[in-house]
Order: C-alpha cells, then sequence, then structure tokens
C-alpha cells in the first residue's frame, strides 16, 4: 500500500488511469474504422462511393484531393441532405490528421449511414504515401 501513496507512483498511477480513460472511450465512442488512404481509394472507386473532407476552407485551398466533396465539420448538420445518395455506400471522411474526420464519422454513423470510413493520418498520411493532391483552389463546396 505505501507504493501508491508515494508521489511519483501516485503521480504514475494517475497518468496510466487517464491513459486507460482516453482509451475507454475510443472503443466507447469510436471515429468510424480507419483505412490507409490506399484503401480509401478503393472504398470510393467501389460502388459510387465518395471521399469528404472536412477541413476549413483555407485549409482545402492548400491542397486537397482530386474529387472530393468539401463540406467543413461545422456544416456538416445542415449539408446531410446533399449525401442522402451515399447513405448505403462507402463514405470516406479525410481531415488533416484524424480528429474532425473522427467527429464527422460519428455523426454520419448516427445519422444512418452504413458504410464510413476516415483516412487514418488525414490529408498528411495521404501525402506521405505520394499520393496525389491538388493545390490552389478549394474543390466546390456542397453547398452550391
Amino acid at each position: 500500500m505505501d507504493f501508491f501513496l508515494q508521489p511519483l507512483n501516485l503521480g504514475l498511477l494517475l497518468i496510466a488511469v487517464i491513459s486507460g480513460a482516453m482509451l475507454v472511450r475510443q472503443v466507447i465512442q469510436p471515429g468510424g474504422k480507419s483505412v490507409s488512404p490506399q484503401v480509401a481509394i478503393a472504398l470510393t472507386d467501389k460502388d459510387g462511393g465518395v471521399l469528404i473532407d472536412v477541413r476549413e476552407e483555407h485549409e482545402v485551398a492548400v491542397a486537397h484531393i482530386q474529387g472530393s466533396l468539401f463540406i467543413p465539420l461545422k456544416d456538416l448538420p445542415t449539408q446531410l441532405a446533399k449525401l442522402e445518395k451515399y447513405r448505403k455506400k462507402p463514405v470516406v471522411v479525410v481531415c488533416a490528421a484524424g480528429q474532425r474526420s473522427a467527429a464527422a464519422c460519428r455523426f454520419l454513423n448516427k445519422s444512418g449511414f452504413e458504410d464510413v470510413s476516415q483516412i487514418d493520418g488525414g490529408i498528411q498520411a495521404w501525402e506521405k504515401a505520394g499520393l496525389p493532391l491538388k493545390r490552389g483552389k478549394a474543390p466546390a463546396s456542397a453547398k452550391t
């Protein structure tokens, strides 16, 4: 019992508990399955799937995946009707590194989309894999 009462050990125990809680949270609230950029290509090519970029416009204007649909995460709830045709098709979500795409996947899953994934590592992983990015002007938004 004295082991746990020492300040350093108590701090390490606290870190372990917090880390465990964060892992449990990820299991309880999954963002959707994570896929590699190569698998994302295969999924979106299969059965008319779609790739949705949920980053902000200034990020997308720097570089984006050709053919992706641009819907910032904050606009996703109001743009859901425009995604209706993809409800039963593969939907792959991408952001900068994975946080926003996880939130988008949770939202899409709760909204009844059946096959939702996110690119593991986001646009950074896409670029690191050597896959092409379109630079410059942002793609058309789903708002139009």
